[in-house]
């Protein structure tokens, strides 16, 4: 659905509202999204546990490997569904933006000290260094986005498994709970007040682009190992119910913006 005005003055003003439907399709190997819940069994009673931590206080530390069994990294999950939880598209939404747009933000962590050649390969972005303009200075990101003290345009739902199976993946002796390729998962985002420039700037951020005068999605990274593991982390969006409206839209924002783009098949 979608409600058009055609005076936009404020930011709180009535502009276009509506309901993106989306299925996002994992089309590398594996996709693992941690939900930082780890599992590790007992596979061997610890009998002698008395004699092992005195041998561990003598210095000498046992090995423990033969009485647990490999550590088990799980994928969040609601109702006994496995999910992608909305923080995280919007996190990857709004990463994109942030480095495609050139007036935006880009904010990292500061903590950070390195990146993976990886990530420098592929986001060759020409800004040396990250900015934080808000709040003297909204940019069109966290406009549509938010920021801290400024409410979000746009509402991300969970991204719920409709298709697929999940296996555990062995990565360097630690088993990893995975979707595999061709799992798919719906979701929906909610917005308000937009600009018809600001809903194409959120169909760019979700790799939409125009071929043919249709949409299609690009692959995009996420997850875990998306650049240090190949099998891992490819992931495609696509609309349920695409309209001629959202074409417009996204021409007017690449006309407008003339965004970076990225080709994230590394």
């Amino acid at each position: 659905m979608q409600r058009s005005h055609t005076q936009y003055t404020e930011r709180n003003s009535l502009g276009l509202e509506g309901i993106l439907e989306l299925e996002m399709e994992v089309v590398s190997d594996y996709l693992h999204i941690g939900s930082g819940v780890y599992d590790i069994e007992i596979i061997k009673p610890l009998e002698n546990i008395d004699q092992l931590v005195e041998s561990a206080l003598k210095g000498s530390i046992p090995n423990l490997n033969n009485y647990f069994s490999p550590v088990t990294h799980e994928m969040n999950k609601y109702l006994d569904k496995v999910i992608i939880p909305g923080s995280t598209i919007k996190g990857l939404v709004r990463t994109r933006l942030e480095l495609s747009i050139r007036d935006a933000c880009f904010i990292i962590s500061r903590n950070a000290n390195s990146s993976s050649s990886t990530y420098r390969r592929i986001f060759n972005n020409p800004r040396p260094r990250p900015t934080d303009r808000f709040p003297q200075r909204v940019c069109p990101v966290c406009d549509l986005l938010g920021n801290s003290g400024l409410a979000s345009k746009v509402s991300f739902s969970d991204f719920v498994m409709t298709q697929g199976k999940i296996e555990y993946v062995n990565v360097n002796g630690q088993y990893y709970e995975s979707s595999v390729k061709g799992s798919k998962f719906k979701g929906k985002v909610v917005y308000r007040s937009l600009k018809t420039i600001e809903l194409g700037m959120l169909l760019y951020g979700f790799g939409l682009r125009v071929k043919d005068r249709k949409l299609e999605g690009k692959v995009m990274l996420i997850g875990r190992f998306k650049y240090s593991d190949r099998r891992f982390g490819r992931i495609r969006f696509s609309l349920l119910s695409p309209k001629q409206d959202y074409i417009n839209a996204l021409e007017d924002f690449m006309r407008t913006f003339r965004p970076f783009d990225y080709n994230e098949e590394w």
